[in-house]
């Protein structure tokens, strides 16, 4: 009994060793890690894009440079011409304002007293055609057309056909000589209105004069003292009417100077 308690004694002292330093190990922790992480390097995925800016930014500067080049460099016939062309331009005004002289001195001062409006201030209409007061030239047809036939040989004298849209010019129009006329005026059927040929539309006044169209004729013609309508193939007589050259005389430079007269 003796010889088994030493034994004994040893194996408890080594259990109780082991034991203590399986729990010193249990409650031991790894040491943290004191290096700091640096920045993250830029994703791979941005360098394309980056690149493409880059190339447009080189083309941009590329076409400016170009551009300036161009601009700075213009070639001398380029400005020789621009040169002939001012020179050009100088000698037609300098033709032009002679020429007005002379039309001016023959046709307001030395013309016909017949025109009635020579003088300081005059109206003046192209060849066969006349001016009945105002500032409007009007041509009287002598012979007869359809409608449209009308309306094709105004438009190729910068004119229309007779437009009747104010009481004074519908009193105008009831002295001249004939007293049947085609007139500028339509009934458009997609609008369901009648329009005169500076596309604006009949009005209550010029309605009260015009109280015999309608719209299954679709051309109006002027009858002594009112509007009428009429198929567009119908031949009658026409009256074209244009805007007239106004000249008044004023001085220049201390001199007596013809002048287009603003409208």
């Amino acid at each position: 009994m003796l010889s088994f308690l030493p034994a004994m004694t040893e194996e408890v002292t080594y259990a109780n060793l082991k034991f203590e330093n399986s729990h010193q190990l249990d409650n031991f922790t790894e040491p943290k890690d004191t290096k700091e992480k640096g920045p993250p390097t830029p994703s791979r995925s941005c360098w394309p894009v980056v690149l493409i800016l880059l190339v447009l930014c080189l083309a941009l500067l590329t076409a400016l440079v170009t551009l300036a080049v161009l601009f700075f460099q213009i070639p001398k016939h380029y400005r020789t011409e621009l040169t002939d062309l001012n020179m050009t331009k100088n000698e037609l005004h300098a033709n032009f304002s002679n020429m007005l002289q002379a039309i001016g001195n023959q046709l307001c001062l030395e013309g016909e007293k017949t025109l009635k409006n020579n003088g300081q201030n005059c109206v003046l209409c192209p060849a066969n055609w006349k001016w009945e007061g105002g500032d409007t030239c009007y041509y009287h047809s002598d012979e007869k057309k359809s409608w449209e036939q009308s309306h094709r040989f105004c438009s190729s004298r910068n004119s229309t056909l007779l437009l009747i849209k104010e009481a004074a010019k519908l009193e105008l129009v009831k002295t001249f000589p004939r007293k049947i006329y085609w007139l500028g005026l339509t009934f458009r059927a997609k609008e369901r209105n009648w329009y005169w040929a500076d596309n604006t539309t009949l009005t209550e006044e010029q309605k009260s004069w015009a109280r015999h169209i309608n719209s299954l004729q679709c051309c109006a013609y002027f009858y002594y003292t009112e509007i009428y309508s009429q198929a567009f193939k119908e031949e009658l007589h026409y009256i074209c009417e244009k805007p007239a050259v106004q000249l008044e005389r004023g001085s220049n430079h201390w001199q007596e100077d013809w002048f287009v007269r603003p409208k």
